[in-house]
């Protein structure tokens, strides 16, 4: 039996108590938990947004898989859920899922989702820091998702046999199967879900080796550009590069972001370094972007570069930015005046703007 303690504002510590989830619930009701916010279960796989393409959609051999994902890539995941313990059958349907999805053409696909087209669920996502992975883009990979679709077991308990198959499948296989196992604690009116991805680093690297070159080189560049971050500033962030055209680093506020982002056509790039403003309320996003431009000039802030600010997407968002031209994209791999630029401003960015929303925000 294992405890999560959390303390208040008056320093008092409260404890949520373990307890097996089997006991009072139903399978449904893990459905409808990870239904309403499926990053409880494919944060770790991804930090992308995701939709839900359908819940228990009937595939046409009768059988009804749990829930259908799709992130903003077009990276599709098939997710069946058991509220206790994982039995090896599981498996097998997930497999039986996957085979039936890859007979469909596209038309077949969306005749079994919430949405009526590619193009509508394409536009379902908020493409502010992605404009350039374009629709033809995203048709590539949904297409190649619905083909070989990432496969997910969501259980309270994932048993040791079923653990060793999955291993068996990602090393020997390149199949991209995780397992999520959580932990689950309440009091009173309070639940918590703590999730445990098995085998995430294993089809983060089935991923890399399927990567087109173009996110190969972005994964190489920010690779290298964050390794330096973390050694200018320790701590900061755990998190690893990737194969998008941009990378976010923690402020330590949810909705506030710092990012490096490769902007333009593919043959004039610039890389920016930028402070993003995501919370849902448009006049708070442009009052805390107001406050941090002030405060600028007050801190002395040791960026030559001309700072710009605007608001971006539809979602009310605001940021503010400063940009080097690039030219193409493998000439950044090449250019380490470049790579030292970015990490010197992203560092001075963080050093010195992230105070001030420690005391807006506090």
């Amino acid at each position: 039996m294992s405890l999560i303690g959390f303390r208040r504002e008056d320093d008092e510590i409260e404890y949520l108590e373990e307890v097996a989830y089997s006991e009072e619930h139903l399978e449904d009701d893990l459905h409808e938990v990870i239904h309403s916010d499926p990053r409880l279960v494919m944060g770790t796989l991804t930090t992308r947004e995701n939709v839900i393409l359908g819940s228990k959609p009937q595939l046409p051999t009768g059988k009804e898989p749990d829930l259908l994902v799709c992130d903003k890539r077009g990276t599709l995941t098939t997710i069946e859920f058991k509220r206790d313990r994982s039995p090896r059958s599981a498996v097998t349907q997930l497999f039986d899922y996957a085979s039936s999805v890859a007979r469909l053409d596209q038309d077949e696909f969306f005749d079994l989702t919430d949405y009526e087209s590619l193009t509508e669920l394409y536009e379902a996502f908020d493409r502010g820091e992605d404009a350039e992975f374009d629709i033809d883009d995203f048709e590539r990979e949904f297409t190649e998702g619905v083909e070989s679709p990432q496969l997910m077991l969501v259980a309270y308990t994932i048993t040791d046999d079923v653990r060793r198959m999955t291993r068996w499948l990602r090393d020997a296989h390149d199949l991209k199967i995780n397992c999520v196992e959580f932990d689950y604690y309440e009091k009173d009116n309070a639940e918590m879900f703590v999730p445990t991805i098995i085998g995430a680093d294993e089809t983060q690297e089935i991923k890399e080796r399927e990567e087109s070159p173009k996110r190969q080189m972005y994964r190489r560049f920010f690779g290298e550009v964050l390794g330096r971050f973390k050694d200018e500033l320790s701590g900061v962030t755990s998190k690893s590069a990737g194969g998008d055209s941009w990378l976010t680093i923690p402020t330590g506020h949810t909705d506030v972001e710092l990012v490096w982002h490769f902007k333009g056509d593919p043959g004039d790039k610039e890389l920016h370094v930028v402070m993003n403003f995501q919370f849902d309320d448009r006049k708070r996003n442009e009052e805390l972007l107001e406050t941090v431009l002030s405060s600028i000039d007050n801190r002395s802030l040791d960026v030559p570069e001309e700072i710009h600010s605007e608001e971006y997407g539809s979602s009310g968002y605001t940021r503010l930015f400063i940009g080097r031209e690039v030219g193409r994209l493998d000439d950044a791999l090449d250019d380490e005046e470049l790579k030292a630029w970015g990490v010197d401003r992203m560092a001075e960015f963080h050093e010195q703007l992230t105070p001030v929303l420690d005391e807006e925000l506090r």
